[in-house]
């Protein structure tokens, strides 16, 4: 099946229309099965076929089709077809890393797009947190995808003083954390990242193929160097079906230290 033209990997079922459990869901159940054989990114058969296959009507296989989306199993292309839903990469936040990081440790094959780079005012769609005296930033704008579905788009936010030092070639070949630190001899002290919901901006919504969806997560970066200076802010915004954001936490217990518990009487 992964020859978006043929689909061998599907084979007949018979449907037990006299079940308690919906035709749907019975399509879906043998759907799970189906996919979990196939590539990621591979396309599965079309919902022409599949009411061929079992008999049905458009609407139940588009029932069951949705069964899968939900669980992020599949996903739609308008225009494309239905595919496997890619690996999950898994954005871990407990050290600086290159954003690319997170879909090589995922053993991911991804395409990393510049979509823009300029220099722009410091306007409200800049991060609080960034500071330029002359009231210029350099933003670069990322695209991350693999097998052709976009999982991030990532907006940074560098100062004046250290984005005339970052061209346009160092944006398209280097992660900016690389170019920071070779350009400036800035090194990397800590980062302070606030994860949340957001609406999809306007501008990104079709890049990041989220048209149809309330909220998005974003997550917010700010780098610092040793003496507490921004060096660059970046805005991720993920696809929803796409990414994990994971933290590992360690508790403020010492060894054979018992946890002390407060309890408040209500």
């Amino acid at each position: 099946m992964v020859n978006e033209d043929s689909n061998p990997g599907l084979t007949r079922e018979v449907l037990q229309r006299d079940s308690p459990v919906a035709v749907y869901q019975q399509v879906a159940d043998v759907l799970v099965d189906q996919v979990s054989r196939l590539e990621p990114g591979s396309r599965i058969p079309t919902e022409e076929s599949l009411m061929d296959e079992y008999g049905i009507s458009r609407t139940t296989v588009r029932k069951a089709i949705e069964t899968l989306v939900v669980k992020g199993l599949l996903v739609r292309r308008q225009g494309k077809g239905t595919f496997v839903m890619a690996q999950r990469p898994v954005k871990m936040l407990n050290r600086l890393a290159p954003f690319m990081e997170t879909f090589t440790a995922a053993g991911m094959k991804t395409v990393k797009g510049l979509i823009e780079y300029k220099w722009m005012e410091k306007d409200k769609s800049v991060p609080a947190k960034l500071v330029s005296d002359d009231n210029l930033v350099l933003v670069i704008r990322r695209s991350y995808s693999s097998a052709g579905w976009p999982y991030a788009i990532a907006e940074i936010f560098i100062p004046s003083h250290i984005g005339r030092h970052i061209s346009l070639a160092d944006a398209e070949r280097n992660s900016i954390y690389q170019v920071i630190q070779d350009r400036t001899l800035k090194p990397l002290q800590r980062a302070e990242i606030t994860v949340t919901m957001h609406e999809p901006p306007e501008h990104l919504a079709d890049a990041l193929n989220v048209r149809g969806f309330a909220m998005v997560p974003r997550l917010e970066r700010t780098t610092l160097g040793p003496h507490g200076e921004v060096l660059e802010c970046t805005v991720t915004y993920f696809h929803p079906k796409g990414f994990e954001i994971r933290a590992e936490v360690a508790t403020d217990v010492s060894p054979g230290q018992e946890p002390m518990v407060q309890t408040a009487a209500g």
